[in-house]
């Protein structure tokens, strides 16, 4: 993806992920490849109400209409109100396609692909391969590295120094102002809205895992600059930069409790558990979680 096409996705995405229920807490898109972490509840699409359901209805398709049922946003409140024979189908349909990370992602690549044809004249698929999901116990260390994973993409790939001047992330987008990215970003260090602490906690974070920040130069507005002592620059180079990449491989990320519990719950008899102890804080301090990642045998 180009420029063009990424600015093109981060629309499809926000878009979609509003329709869909769903918070992004961080993303990254790399010229092949792309990472989304959400945060969902599936309790809110069947709790939603017909007022929410016309809300998420306009978020994505805005005033134009759903080709697949024949509406607008006013026609689906008018429809919704009226309560006739059809509202209720209407309601199922519209509720099947929200509050689930496959048809999300199903979507946002359909969506993508359409645009892309378009604007380039190409028939096609545009993806070579099915994406690969993650579940990550929230509210934890695990979410946090897991995020850091995302938004280090471009410092490993060498294209930037500095997570926040990379403008096609979560991280670096927040660095640039965007409100929703700065939610996303508050959201993973378990607040509910960005301070200027909050954002030195986390880039202070990423900066223990890829060294100090550059000397000089132009930073994207509003980064600030976290320092890293040696000794977790020496942990970035063997740490989170390379070992964090079996998270990408597990179905499940948190800590060895909850991955415990949650294969238990979920039948999962066959599945292996690898466990790594990882600093979540610059120098390591006192803010350590033993993760596990979980992977379901076939």
């Amino acid at each position: 993806m180009d420029e063009e096409a990424m600015q093109a996705m981060r629309h499809i995405m926000r878009s979609q992920a509003a329709f869909a229920g769903m918070e992004v807490l961080t993303y990254c898109f790399m010229a092949n490849h792309f990472h989304i972490f959400v945060r969902l509840d599936p309790k809110e699409t069947e709790d939603l109400d017909d007022a929410g359901l016309v809300g998420r209805f306009r978020a994505l398709y805005g005033g134009t209409r759903c080709a697949s049922l024949g509406l607008d946003a006013d026609d689906l409140e008018v429809i919704l109100k009226k309560n006739g024979d059809s509202a209720e189908g209407i309601r199922r349909r519209l509720k099947a396609r929200m509050g689930d990370v496959s048809v999300f992602m199903r979507e946002v690549k359909t969506r993508f692909t359409l645009w892309y044809n378009q604007e380039h004249g190409t028939v096609g698929t545009f993806w070579a391969e099915r994406f690969r999901s993650v579940i990550v116990e929230a509210d934890t260390a695990a979410q946090r590295m897991v995020a850091a994973y995302i938004d280090l993409n471009p410092v490993r790939a060498g294209l930037v120094e500095d997570a926040g001047d990379y403008a096609f992330s979560g991280f670096g987008e927040a660095c640039a102002g965007d409100r929703r990215a700065r939610r996303g970003i508050a959201r993973i260090e378990g607040k509910m809205a960005w301070t200027t602490k909050w954002h030195e906690r986390y880039r202070a974070r990423l900066c223990s895992r890829m060294g100090p920040p550059p000397r000089g130069g132009q930073r994207a507005a509003g980064a600030t600059k976290g320092e890293a002592d040696p000794g977790a620059v020496a942990a970035a180079k063997s740490g989170l930069l390379s070992k964090i990449r079996a998270f990408s491989e597990g179905w499940v990320v948190g800590s060895v409790d909850w991955v415990e519990s949650f294969c238990a719950s979920n039948g999962w008899l066959g599945y292996r558990m690898g466990r790594k102890a990882q600093p979540v804080a610059p120098g390591g301090g006192t803010d350590f979680a033993r993760v596990a990642t979980a992977v379901k045998r076939h």
